[in-house]
C-alpha cells in the first residue's frame, strides 16, 4: 500500500537530515571548549540519544515499511 511507501520515504528523509545534524552537534560541542557548559551537556546527551534512535529505530522502521510487514518476524519482537 502507498501508506507504507510514504512512511518509508518519511523515515528516509529523517535519516538524511538527522544523521548530519546530530553528528555536527556532537562534533562542534566536543571541539570547542566554550560550548562545554551544563546546559550544552544536556543538549549533547539529547543529540547522542537521537543519533542512536536515527541509526537503529528509524532504519528498522524504514526497512520494514519498504517491505510492508515486520521482516524480523517473531524473533525480532522479543
Amino acid at each position: 500500500p502507498w501508506k507504507y511507501s510514504a512512511l518509508a520515504a518519511y523515515m528516509f528523509l529523517l535519516i538524511l537530515l538527522g544523521l548530519p545534524i546530530n553528528f555536527m552537534t556532537l562534533y562542534v560541542t566536543v571541539q570547542h571548549k566554550k560550548l562545554r557548559t551544563p546546559l550544552n551537556y544536556i543538549l549533547l546527551n539529547l543529540a547522542f540519544a537521537n543519533h542512536f534512535m536515527v541509526l537503529c529505530g528509524f532504519t528498522i522502521t524504514m526497512y520494514t515499511s519498504m517491505h510492508g510487514y515486520f521482516v524480523f518476524g517473531q524473533t525480532g519482537c522479543y
